[in-house]
């Protein structure tokens, strides 16, 4: 966490000169957030042909492989979601100030096109995935403009970010036995954390000490895991594959402020 280091290490030398201003309270401002989630780049793709794990036991046949997992860094299959967030922000001149954000998005993930590959490759499966649900807390820096009414502000923010564990299994629907035999993660399944940094852009018409607008922000974080799939009872463990879930997401949605200042 070097980058989060750096970034409260900034914070704890300036919180002297914050702290000693007048009317300190004159300076704070809240917002609230919420709007769309989409997945972008690697994270929104769907190519499963070129997301599986092989593991070739035999170097010396490397036609006889066999499939131990999804890699999450080359298609995510994330579908559009929905993010929340609350900011916190403190001016320090007229057109700089800091900011702590956090918040969550949510997205679920597409399993259609990794079923019908599985099931192609040897018989009917069903394919499950939970939600993606991804919390951070990011402090930053920013700078804002004023038009008459309208203030324009534009943030860059890192910080830690947690995402569930990306479990996901296979039920292996030609099994005779009820329930059904399924392949999936064997071991625990602990949060995982990242860096995550970003930028954001919000649009506010301001009423008074109230203001309201858009807010679109880039957010990516990198999330590396290792998972172990077997089939379920009884199975052998497959190899454990190393991967990494890379999260981009850019969000758009509407902004509510509040300025504590007269």
């Amino acid at each position: 966490m070097k980058q989060l280091s750096i970034i409260l290490f900034i914070f704890s030398c300036l919180s002297p000169h914050l702290f000693a201003q007048n009317k300190l309270n004159d300076r704070f401002s809240f917002s609230i957030s919420g709007g769309a989630a989409i997945p972008v780049g690697t994270f929104g793709m769907k190519d499963i042909s070129n997301a599986v794990i092989y593991y070739v036991p035999n170097s010396n046949d490397p036609s006889y492989k066999y499939l131990i997992g999804i890699d999450k860094s080359k298609s995510g299959f994330a579908k559009n979601g929905y993010c929340y967030n609350a900011q916190i922000s403190y001016r320090m001149t007229n057109h700089v100030f800091l900011f702590l954000r956090a918040g969550q998005t949510k997205n679920s993930v597409q399993t259609s096109e990794i079923s019908a590959f599985l099931t192609h490759r040897s018989d009917l499966q069903e394919f499950e995935e939970a939600d993606y649900k991804i919390g951070s807390v990011t402090p930053g820096v920013g700078y804002t403009m004023s038009l008459k009414q309208w203030d324009i502000s534009l943030g860059l923010f890192g910080g830690l970010a947690r995402s569930k564990f990306p479990s996901y299994r296979s039920i292996l629907l030609y099994t005779t036995t009820v329930p059904p035999i399924t392949w999936g993660h064997e071991g625990e399944t602990p949060n995982l954390f990242s860096f995550s940094k970003g930028g954001v852009l919000s649009i506010n018409r301001r009423i008074k000490q109230i203001s309201a607008g858009i807010e679109i922000t880039y957010q990516h974080s990198n999330f590396k895991y290792d998972i172990t799939m077997r089939t379920i009872p009884g199975g052998t463990p497959n190899a454990t594959a190393h991967d990494k879930l890379v999260v981009s997401l850019l969000t758009v949605g509407l902004q509510l402020a509040y300025s504590f200042g007269k």
